[in-house]
């Protein structure tokens, strides 16, 4: 069906571009007509406009989430006040101080005014609005509630913004108590132990296990430093390589679910991100099959989402969603057993939502078991580390004041 794009205003003399499928020139005409709209431009839309490659903003460019969720929470507001798209879009462009996002803002407006529609150019910035965004959007705009769309999506971006924070707070600690650590043993190793070993070496005196085992630890580490090196090196690169492929990202997701604790926290954070997001794909109004693709790509865990997509190819060849969800192991039982009393219930949007807040919970919980955890093996960790040098210094040394003469 050919596509027209337009510029027409409302009874209240607001202003709206966009493109709209029609039969024919006369048929989009009559449609606005129908619904009271002055229509001031309407051209059929070329298809190569439409398939104009995305566009980059030069150099490395990635927009902070935070910075989504403000823009997105502004756009929704001024959009459900009324406020026409294009004109939202200028107020934004002139309140945002990051200066790449800002050009992209200004970008998709510029595009709008040539005919295109809000969600085509956004999917132009994939660096800056990723494909679960820009679906809902397109969502909204074809089932005529934009502003209702962009609530439910400022909303999901801040639950999600909230969740990843609680995450990252409680990965903090370790990280950084871990690094610190480390750095003192580095420090301990390979500029304190080397002395004593001077002052040793001097007297005729058998040393302990432990100072040995010290000693040796440290004559390596001055000794093959550089190996270490290397090798921290490439274990990096060698992430980033097997990060940077297909493959490769598959099974670090999978190694990641079999880690202790890790796995549970990344499961439940991947399923409450999976109900939040079907919930705003459904109130949006989007269509369920070509949704779901776009959910599992967002869920931030590879083998999660091809459970997902396995269950969409289920209920593809026929099976309700409920029956597709509880053929997969990754997928637990209860999810699948409250999609089901949805479906029955006609309430699956609520349900889903329910589904995200169980689980929003649960990665609550999890962060509060792991930092009640973590916090007391690092405290025995780091005293070990620093019982262990002392008595490699301090054993010989009175070693030594027992052979003094009295």
């Amino acid at each position: 069906m050919p596509k027209y794009a337009y510029r027409a205003f409302d009874g209240l003399g607001r202003l709206e571009t966009g493109v709209l499928e029609a039969d024919s020139e006369r048929a989009a005409v009559a449609s606005f007509q129908s619904r009271g709209f002055l229509v001031t431009s309407l051209a059929a839309r070329d298809e190569k406009e439409k398939e104009r490659p995305r566009r980059r903003l030069g150099g490395y460019f990635r927009v902070n989430r935070r910075d989504l969720v403000i823009v997105t929470r502004q756009l929704a507001t001024m959009v459900s006040a009324g406020l026409p798209i294009i004109s939202a879009l200028r107020v934004l462009a002139e309140q945002i101080i990051n200066r790449r996002l800002r050009e992209v803002i200004v970008r998709v407006r510029l595009g709008i005014e040539r005919g295109g529609s809000l969600s085509d150019e956004i999917a132009r910035y994939p660096e800056a609005f990723f494909p679960f965004y820009v679906n809902t959007i397109r969502a909204g705009e074809v089932s005529g509630v934009l502003d209702t769309s962009m609530n439910y999506l400022a909303d999901y971006l801040e639950r999600e913004l909230d969740l990843t924070q609680k995450v990252k707070t409680a990965a903090t600690y370790p990280v950084v108590v871990g690094a610190f650590t480390t750095l003192v043993a580095i420090g301990a190793i390979a500029f304190v132990v080397p002395v004593f070993i001077t002052i040793f070496a001097s007297f005729k005196v058998q040393l302990p296990i432990v100072t040995v085992i010290v000693i040796r630890a440290s004559n390596i580490f001055r000794h093959f430093w550089w190996a270490g090196m290397l090798l921290a090196v490439g274990l990096g690169m060698g992430m980033v390589v097997l990060r940077s492929s297909e493959i490769g990202q598959r099974i670090m997701d999978a190694v990641i679910l079999k880690v202790p604790i890790v796995g549970s926290l990344v499961s439940k954070l991947s399923l409450s991100r999976f109900g939040r997001a079907m919930a705003v794909l459904i109130r949006s109004g989007g269509p369920m099959l070509e949704g779901l693709g776009v959910v599992a790509g967002a869920l931030g865990n590879r083998v999660i989402g091809d459970a997902v997509l396995s269950a969409r190819e289920r209920m593809q060849a026929g099976e309700s969603m409920s029956q597709s969800l509880q053929r997969n192991r990754l997928i637990p039982p209860m999810v699948a057993q409250m999609v089901r009393v949805g479906e029955e219930s006609g309430t699956v949007d609520a349900i889903f939502d329910k589904v995200a807040e169980f689980y929003e919970r649960e990665v609550d919980n999890t962060v509060k078991r792991f930092a009640s955890i973590v916090e007391p093996v690092l405290i025995v960790g780091v005293g070990g580390l620093v019982a262990v040098v002392a008595l490699a210094v301090l054993m010989p040394v009175w070693s030594l004041i027992s052979k003094l003469p009295r």
